[in-house]
């Protein structure tokens, strides 16, 4: 294994922890293009799957060595801060820190490359404001071999560490698509002559939709709220999962992953 490089620090004034105590907040992922991830699990994903990584920050109580060890990939120019404990929970998003984060570069997704193709599977997300439910939305298109999440004005940032942390590793192949102008998006769905498929409580019945389409974009709602009226006016299909039970709703992650794998079984 190549030599990283090594440094041990110990003040939180040091200029790579308080950049990396910044990237709690959204504003300066968006400035620095970087958001953390924590743990040993999603740290070894990271650096199996070639992710671009600014810095690794171990405790000082962590077994680096170890870690290593059971590793193959290129250290060669890569940053290792090795921080006291307690410097790591400062920085730590988690209760119980597991000595070992990194601070990763974003991906930079293009919209137009997957309207483009002749087929295509995304999820598109209206005012999804819950981390967890973001994260496993996520996690579950990924098992599904979709082709990407489209999040509209109004959702959660997806690289909040409490998202990160519900995709479970996911975050890494699903590709990202943050939309500012939904009426802009949606026009350029239908152009694609891409079936927009929207999650209603006055749609029709979920598992009589027939699918068989090459180009779908499948829309969900928050679940208090829905998907708002004006994006509903774009829909090639309105849907509804079946509630014959007394619940009078199901949780959007739930809920998507119904409709996501209905979708994927409709379409083969």
């Amino acid at each position: 294994m190549r030599r990283a490089l090594e440094e041990y620090i110990t003040s939180p004034q040091n200029p790579s922890i308080k950049r990396i105590k910044m990237l709690h907040k959204k504003k300066y992922r968006d400035i620095y293009g970087q958001y953390l991830i924590e743990g040993p699990k999603m740290v070894k994903e990271a650096l199996q799957q070639g992710e671009h990584i600014w810095a690794l920050v171990v405790a000082e109580s962590f077994d680096w060595a170890e870690f290593k060890a059971q590793l193959d990939f290129c250290a060669e120019n890569l940053k290792i801060l090795v921080v006291k404990d307690n410097l790591f929970t400062h920085i730590s998003d988690t209760q119980t820190p597991q000595g070992i984060m990194a601070v990763v570069h974003k991906k930079d997704y293009r919209l137009e490359d997957v309207l483009n193709r002749p087929s295509f599977f995304i999820v598109v997300l209206d005012q999804i404001r819950d981390p967890g439910n973001l994260g496993t939305i996520i996690r579950t298109l990924d098992a599904a071999g979709g082709d990407g999440v489209v999040l509209l004005k109004g959702c959660v940032d997806p690289y909040n560490p409490k998202v990160v942390r519900s995709t479970m590793g996911s975050i890494f192949r699903v590709p990202l698509y943050e939309v500012d102008d939904h009426i802009d998006f949606f026009n350029k769905l239908l152009e694609a002559k891409a079936h927009v498929l929207v999650s209603h409580l006055h749609g029709s019945n979920l598992f009589e939709w027939p699918g068989g389409y090459s180009k779908i974009a499948l829309v969900i709602g928050n679940e208090s709220e829905g998907v708002r009226q004006e994006i509903c006016k774009f829909a090639s299909s309105l849907v509804k999962i079946p509630i014959p039970g007394g619940a009078e709703s199901l949780n959007a992650s739930v809920a998507a992953g119904i409709l996501i794998y209905e979708v994927l079984r409709k379409s083969r």
